[in-house]
């Protein structure tokens, strides 16, 4: 299954804890033609989080009914919860005419980057400064005990090893200056399509003539 698409799909990716929730929730202030597709996942909802905003939180038999109905583009496991992006959020941004944001893991982004023509993705890899960086974060969050923010750190440089499967690979030491190098990316790939589609038709009426 594939929808046609009439803007891009952003994807944001990152290990856990170099900050790619941040930067999704900062872009989808800054731009005005975008919206941020909305992931299910099948963990339960944390204190802060509202259903249908931050998640659409469903149980784990649900998530797999969805699943074998073929509801979404792409899903993952991590630490024993799912994940998945529904199509009917490209459906949903088509309608709207918007660009649509994903905030998923290199496995997601690899699968829609099978589905998807390469020119409708303009996809961003977000590396932290350094390990003793993301290990501050991840206890700086207050989430997990220490033995799952080691866990969390060995999966995130296992993660890290697939940074070159993206077009963009920026490091997040400031959230405002990667937030404005990610926006400035954007504009420009809209600016060379923008450019490459009038020469095109300047061409064909030069070329007919």
């Amino acid at each position: 299954m594939s929808i046609e698409i009439k803007n891009k799909l952003i994807i944001i990716s990152s290990p856990s804890g170099a900050g790619k929730t941040t930067l999704c929730k900062l872009l989808i202030k800054k731009i005005k033609n975008i919206s941020l597709s909305i992931s299910y996942t099948s963990r339960n909802k944390r204190l802060n989080e509202i259903n249908g905003k931050d998640y659409f939180f469903v149980s784990q038999n649900k998530f797999i009914s969805l699943y074998n109905k073929k509801f979404f583009i792409e899903t993952a496991k991590n630490f024993n919860h799912y994940y998945g992006s529904p199509y009917k959020n490209v459906k949903i941004a088509n309608t709207k005419n918007q660009h649509l944001l994903f905030d998923i893991d290199w496995k997601g982004a690899r699968k829609i980057r099978r589905i998807y023509p390469k020119d409708k993705i303009i996809d961003f890899f977000i590396l932290p400064p350094s390990k003793a960086e993301l290990k501050k974060r991840l206890i700086k969050r207050g989430r997990d005990n220490s033995k799952e923010i080691n866990l969390r750190l060995s999966y995130a440089i296992n993660e890290m090893k697939h940074y070159n499967e993206y077009k963009y690979v920026l490091i997040n030491d400031n959230v405002q200056n990667t937030v404005n190098k990610i926006y400035k990316i954007i504009d420009y790939d809209n600016l060379i399509i923008h450019n490459n589609n009038f020469l095109k038709k300047k061409l064909i009426k030069i070329i007919n003539k």
